[in-house]
């Protein structure tokens, strides 16, 4: 196994992020109509206003999971192998259940030129109503947040910013009428599953140390290491072919 940190690891973890764009191009081959779609709007979603605004930290979304996933790769990588698993297994489960169980979500009429509402405009045009159950914007800003407060190496300052920017994105997917509050509600669910899951089958697949192997590092230090050899030898397994 790499050591934590050299090039070599820094190399394959940021290779290894690939792997998310990789899977999302399955998206372009759902966003479309197919059948027939449900709605999952409640009264509490007719309610909760449309605020163009809220496109902003919706957007930034894609910075935000960049930026998030490189700081993990340079502070703690275990965490990092830990994270991915569960982004790509809940983008894979999200898109399952796209095809067999698909949903929209009502738009409102966007007016006005300014900035906020072209940007608005450019959502809608490139993202159709479809596809909404559950939210992937909801699912991976929810993991990000998960796992910056699972490492003990990040800074309380950064958990906290990166937890009101994962807030602000979750809360965003509503007020731009991007999904409804079961879309919430799925994706939490799926990312406490999969996180659950995740976490389990790292540890049930280390090998039993041999008798005699020394423990003398403390509980704390053996949970920390239980998940880097699995997770980071099984994606880079996987590149090298």
């Amino acid at each position: 196994m790499m050591k934590d940190g050299s090039p070599k690891s820094m190399l394959w973890a940021l290779g290894s992020l690939g792997l998310i764009p990789l899977i999302g191009t399955i998206y372009v081959h759902l966003n479309h109509a197919g059948g027939i779609s449900h709605s999952l709007v409640t009264d509490l979603d007719r309610q909760l206003p449309f605020l163009p605004v809220f496109v902003i930290p919706y957007l930034s979304w894609y910075v935000f999971l960049a930026v998030s996933f490189v700081y993990l790769i340079c502070k703690h990588q275990e965490v990092y192998y830990r994270t991915l698993i569960q982004f790509l297994a809940g983008l894979l489960l999200c898109y399952g259940i796209y095809a067999v169980y698909q949903t929209y979500v009502p738009r409102p009429e966007v007016t006005g030129t300014g900035t906020i509402q072209k940007l608005m405009g450019w959502v809608y045009d490139n993202d159709e109503p479809f596809n909404c159950f559950p939210s992937t914007h909801v699912l991976t800003s929810y993991l990000i947040m998960k796992a910056y407060w699972g490492s003990v190496r990040i800074p309380k300052l950064y958990r906290v910013a990166v937890t009101g920017m994962s807030l602000l994105i979750i809360i965003s997917t509503q007020f731009v009428k991007q999904h409804v509050l079961l879309d919430i509600v799925g994706a939490v669910i799926i990312a406490e599953g999969l996180s659950y899951a995740v976490n389990r089958w790292l540890i049930f697949k280390r090998p039993v140390p041999h008798v005699g192997t020394s423990l003398d590092m403390g509980t704390i230090g053996i949970k920390q290491s239980l998940y880097t050899e699995r997770a980071g030898s099984v994606l880079q397994g996987g590149l090298r072919k």
